[in-house]
């Protein structure tokens, strides 16, 4: 049974959140979901409040880790002196992906090896300031790092990390039950191509021994 880390933080923004808990919820044979927080309650960009599972320090041992966006919630996020400390991941043992802005989380990981990712198009700017390559694509990928950009590219995210783990048949069989009706092979051939454009090459790595899928 593998564990998936969803992080929050007060204004997160809502569907980054609850899109993926909500995929990833309808399997509780292959992996268990946690949301975690820096405080027992976070509320969402919208004024939600949710109750998390447990603390940010539950995501280190957490088989992948997955990090929701906000306009305003990254900023206070990293200014908070307690939230990047919390995290001791390791991209050679688990899955590390993010939502929109949650690729400037990455960043301060020092997680993004490549140079490359993706996030909000709002956002670009920011990585560029960064001395980062935005790209224009709703999912960008090398090893066992992942940034999608905007809200709805958590499919691809998902998709990503199950068929990592998995396979393809897999990360059909979980996105199907949510995509929109007369439009899955529409949808499926555009989530499978994106994965497999997504990937950086080794080429590109600015460090050594980041390899593909590593377990």
């Amino acid at each position: 049974m593998k564990t998936i880390a969803l992080v929050a933080f007060d204004q997160f923004t809502d569907i980054d959140l609850f899109l993926m808990w909500d995929i990833l919820g309808r399997n509780t044979g292959d992996w268990h979901v946690r949301i975690l927080g820096s405080s027992p309650i976070v509320r969402s960009a919208h004024g939600l409040p949710v109750s998390v599972h447990g603390p940010l320090s539950e995501a280190n041992s957490a088989d992948a880790v997955l990090f929701v966006s906000g306009k305003e919630g990254i900023p206070a996020a990293l200014a908070d002196p307690d939230f990047l400390p919390s995290f001791e991941l390791d991209s050679r043992r688990q899955r590390i992906g993010s939502i929109c802005a949650g690729a400037f989380i990455l960043e301060r990981l020092g997680l993004l090896l490549s140079g490359r990712a993706t996030t909000h198009p709002d956002a670009r700017s920011g990585l560029l300031a960064l001395g980062l390559e935005p790209v224009d694509q709703p999912l960008v990928w090398q090893g066992n790092v992942a940034t999608a950009g905007g809200c709805l590219a958590a499919l691809y995210l998902v998709g990503w990390l199950v068929e990592s783990w998995f396979d393809v048949d897999k990360r059909r069989a979980t996105l199907l039950p949510v995509l929109p009706a007369g439009q899955q092979e529409l949808y499926d051939a555009l989530i499978g191509l994106s994965i497999r454009q997504g990937e950086v090459g080794p080429h590109v790595l600015k460090t050594q021994n980041h390899p593909a899928f590593v377990d």
